[in-house]
């Protein structure tokens, strides 16, 4: 019996884009999340994307690395395109690393780490709010003010 995938991406709220990881990533899978992440900052596009990390265990040193070179890499067109990140993380481990990582080396956009997903949603509309996308900010709140667009397997 195959696993469920443990990463997913969910673009029904576009501008807002939400990615969930999940458990542990093989090589493979994370290199498929870079390269899913990589064609969305490949659409033209301006959005805002929050990263549901409350389910995920640390990522391995060699994916640290990765991560560190995807950044390096795509750090021009996320500054082109991305208009911020959210992280939603729980575990105090997981957020020990990340803002270590960050101190040293932070991305190339505004971002926010935060523990509950709502503090993401809204720091998200802000941000869109912010860069002149009214409809598609008041669009996320309403959704998440009716409860529509809630955690779940698919995604956020």
């Amino acid at each position: 019996m195959n696993r469920a995938a443990p990463f997913s991406f969910d673009d029904s709220l576009w501008p807002l884009l939400g990615v969930r990881l999940t458990g542990e990533l093989s090589r493979s899978e994370f290199e498929a999340c870079l390269d899913r992440s990589t064609q969305y900052l490949q659409r033209g596009e301006p959005h805002v994307c929050i990263f549901d990390l409350s389910a995920l265990w640390l990522l391995s040193s060699e994916q640290r690395q990765r991560h560190a070179e995807w950044l390096e890499t795509n750090a021009a067109l996320m500054r082109q395109r991305l208009l911020g990140l959210a992280y939603v993380v729980t575990s105090p481990t997981v957020v020990l690393t990340m803002s270590v990582i960050f101190h040293f080396r932070p991305p190339p956009v505004p971002y926010t780490l935060v523990s509950r997903m709502d503090s993401a949603r809204s720091w998200a509309a802000w941000h869109l709010e912010e860069a002149g996308l009214r409809a598609p900010a008041e669009r996320v709140r309403h959704q998440f003010t009716v409860g529509t667009f809630a955690p779940g397997p698919a995604c956020l």
